[in-house]
C-alpha cells in the first residue's frame, strides 16, 4: 500500500473521531493539503486554519496530515528495507510502500508511536486534550492493523 493511500484513509478515520464535525470536509481540505504539501518552498508543517470562525483556528485535518505523514515516515522505515526499496523501483511500483495488511505492532512501538503522534499534534498547534485524543485514535488504529482492517 502507498503511503498515500494509507495516509488518505487512516485520516479520514482519525478525523472522524477526533473532529466530527470537519468530517464532511474531509476530501475537499485533504486534497488541498495534498496540493500544498508538493509545492516546493512552502512550510509544510503548519496546519491550515482556512474556513473557520475564529482567527487562528486549526484544522484538525490539517494536523492529522502532518502527524500521520511524521508517523507513516517512521514506519516505513521499520518496515522498508534496501533491499525492498529497490525491488519495488525495479517492478515499477512506487518506493513508498507499506506492508498491507500492516503487521501487528508491538506494544512498545505503539506507545512509542503515540509519543510521536502527540508531540507532532501539540507542535502543529492542537490543545494538549485534542492532541492527546488524536495520539490515542491513532494508536487505536494501528493496534488493529490500520485502515483496512
Amino acid at each position: 500500500m502507498t503511503h498515500g493511500a494509507f495516509a488518505t484513509e487512516l485520516g479520514r478515520r482519525l478525523v472522524e473521531k477526533v473532529a466530527p464535525d470537519e468530517s464532511a470536509m474531509f476530501e475537499q481540505t485533504w486534497k488541498a493539503l495534498e496540493r500544498r504539501s508538493g509545492r516546493r518552498g512552502t512550510r509544510r508543517s503548519e496546519p491550515l486554519g482556512f474556513g473557520l470562525p475564529e482567527a487562528g483556528a486549526v484544522l484538525v485535518t490539517a494536523v492529522v496530515s502532518g502527524v500521520l505523514t511524521t508517523v507513516i515516515e517512521d514506519l516505513a522505515k521499520q518496515f522498508g528495507s534496501r533491499w525492498g526499496r529497490a525491488l519495488a523501483r525495479l517492478r515499477g511500483r512506487p518506493k513508498e510502500l507499506l506492508p498491507d495488511p500492516l503487521p501487528p505492532l508491538p506494544a512498545s512501538r505503539l506507545e512509542e508511536i503515540r509519543r510521536i503522534a502527540y508531540k507532532r499534534a501539540r507542535k502543529l498547534g492542537l490543545s494538549e486534550d485534542r492532541a492527546s485524543a488524536l495520539a490515542d485514535a491513532l494508536v487505536s488504529e494501528l493496534a488493529i492493523g490500520g485502515p483496512d482492517s
